[in-house]
């Protein structure tokens, strides 16, 4: 007799056991069941859309299910960005932000629809990307030192080109002109494929943008490369001056950057799994060549360096946009 009620005791005590179990495990133990949407807030062409069709393959490899890049644009990234950040916090709806997304609109924008530390949950930084200033062959400039000189010379003739106000073009070229103190009047793009091609077409003058798209058209002689916006020059073009140096401005350095997020409220492990994948796949060799051929350097850590990096930032940019008078209503 008691045998048999002990057995009822220790069945009914392990069918507890097991239901408490499920229901505390992480809530992304099965994580994930169905296709992920990676949402890049940019249109097609730039360098954010080209590193997420760079990693998709292997990422949806990785984790074991389809992830489909949807390129949600409008406002600088903003419009993407919210639309993440208002998703559910499931890890099905990732944003892959940069520079813009993430910091430099924060400063810019007297009103932002999200905010990047409240509303995003950080997975990691992926790529640094590197500029460079180039120029349509009409501009009578050689090198940096040239263009600001004939921009001091002839002021408000030069334009320059962004995909948008805010965008990480668009705060650089404001730091070139407020660190040589010349006049270049800013056009503004919905995207980098629309103004690459009116810069080609010589509608615009001069653009700083990201290397690897840029050297490119450089390569096919259809833009002049004046120099590269990082601290050192480039080990792919060691023979391209920095700007700073080239122009003469010491410390002149714009090196742009993009990061993975999922909606604030995202599970732990769901994080933790997202930016291990990531991490795993930027080790990997041949990926590692494709970002680098696109001018992009892989990056990694944990979220919380990538939080702490997005913090510094916006406030670095957000005192530059103070600096220049940079506000977008």
């Amino acid at each position: 007799m008691w045998t048999h009620r002990n057995r009822i005791a220790r069945l009914m005590l392990a069918g507890w056991a097991a239901a408490s179990c499920a229901a505390f495990s992480p809530a992304g133990a099965a994580y994930p069941e169905k296709p992920i949407r990676l949402v890049v807030p940019f249109p097609p062409g730039g360098a954010v859309d080209g590193y997420a069709r760079i990693v998709q393959p292997a990422l949806s490899r990785e984790l074991g299910q389809t992830v489909v890049v949807e390129n949600r644009t409008g406002a600088s990234g903003m419009i993407g960005s919210e639309a993440v950040a208002r998703a559910p916090a499931d890890g099905y709806t990732l944003l892959l932000g940069n520079i813009a997304t993430f910091a430099i609109n924060v400063g810019i924008y007297k009103k932002m629809p999200y905010d990047p530390v409240r509303d995003l949950a950080p997975i990691a930084k992926t790529v640094a990307v590197n500029y460079v200033l180039v120029v349509n062959p009409k501009v009578p400039a050689r090198n940096a030192a040239e263009l600001v000189a004939y921009a001091k010379a002839h002021p408000g003739k030069l334009t320059y080109g962004s995909s948008g106000s805010g965008s990480a073009q668009h705060m650089a070229a404001e730091l070139f002109k407020a660190r040589t103190g010349t006049e270049i009047l800013h056009i503004p793009y919905k995207g980098t494929g629309e103004l690459i091609a009116d810069l080609l077409a010589g509608h615009v003058d001069m653009i700083f943008a990201d290397q690897g798209t840029m050297m490119q058209q450089v390569s096919a002689g259809k833009l002049r490369v004046l120099g590269v916006c990082g601290p050192q020059r480039s080990a792919d073009y060691p023979d391209i001056p920095t700007v700073a140096e080239a122009a003469g401005i010491p410390g002149f350095e714009v090196v742009a950057w993009q990061g993975l997020a999922a909606p604030a409220g995202t599970p732990a492990d769901v994080v933790r799994r997202l930016n291990a994948a990531i991490n795993k796949l930027q080790a990997d060799p041949a990926i590692r060549r494709q970002i680098n051929q696109a001018g992009l350097t892989p990056d990694s850590g944990t979220p919380e360096e990538f939080r702490r990096y997005v913090e510094a930032e916006i406030g670095k940019w957000s005192k530059l946009a103070r600096d220049v008078g940079a506000t977008v209503d």
